[in-house]
């Protein structure tokens, strides 16, 4: 895990909401990218598709903050790479360990939020004295995007390190029971696209979602057994 991967991670952040980019903050667009770099097309785009399919239920619309999709595909990329793994016994260790920064990305930018307020207020009283020739708008928008991509690389590159030590850890000691184990990325992508029933909001969509999570345990455990 070098500092590019740190730099990506920021760099994309900002597509959520300080630089508007359309479909650039996307894990599609982040998969096919790492995908470049470092020459694994294959395994990349797997993980891009699993969380653009977890995912498809949250939409950004009005004040709702969605979870920080990127934050779980770039840790999973680099994760990824930094073990070396092809595996969709491993790397299902992997995406799971990961699911969890993306609520906490979420969380994050809107402590960020609650930050940049504060620039806001110095926006007003600025305008409000009528002061002509003032860079103070350009300071604040400058001061935003540079705390925004010092914070969102600081974030990923903490989490990101703790997850590695515990799932090196995990693996070093249950490694052995994960390998056997029997499931094919088409597996992953199911279980990952019944969240996306949920956004349908009706109870037959809940009942289906829960039948794919108790069918895809089922397989899990045959193949363990």
């Amino acid at each position: 895990m070098g500092s590019a991967d740190r730099f990506f991670f920021a760099i994309f952040s900002l597509f959520r909401f300080t630089i508007n980019a359309g479909l650039l903050e996307r894990p599609l667009v982040a998969g096919a990218l790492w995908g470049f770099i470092t020459g694994d097309y294959a395994t990349s785009l797997k993980i891009a598709v699993f969380f653009e399919l977890f995912w498809l239920d949250n939409i950004p619309a009005g004040t709702y903050i969605p979870p920080h999709i990127l934050a779980s595909t770039f840790s999973a990329l680099a994760l990824t790479s930094s073990f070396g793994f092809t595996e969709a016994p491993k790397l299902m260790c992997i995406l799971l360990a990961c699911l969890p920064l993306a609520p906490l990305g979420a969380w994050l930018e809107n402590s960020l939020r609650q930050w940049h307020n504060h620039g806001y207020y110095k926006l007003l009283n600025w305008a409000r004295k009528g002061k002509s020739g003032d860079e103070m708008p350009r300071k604040l928008v400058i001061q935003s995007i540079l705390r925004t991509l010092s914070i969102s690389w600081l974030f990923f590159w903490t989490s990101t390190v703790i997850l590695h030590y515990i799932l090196r850890i995990f693996f070093h000691k249950w490694g052995g029971i994960i390998a056997p184990v029997e499931i094919q990325w088409s597996f992953l992508w199911i279980a990952a696209s019944l969240g996306g029933l949920l956004a349908l909001r009706l109870r037959k969509a809940y009942a289906t979602f829960v039948f794919g999570v108790v069918l895809f345990g089922f397989v899990l455990l045959a193949g363990i057994v």
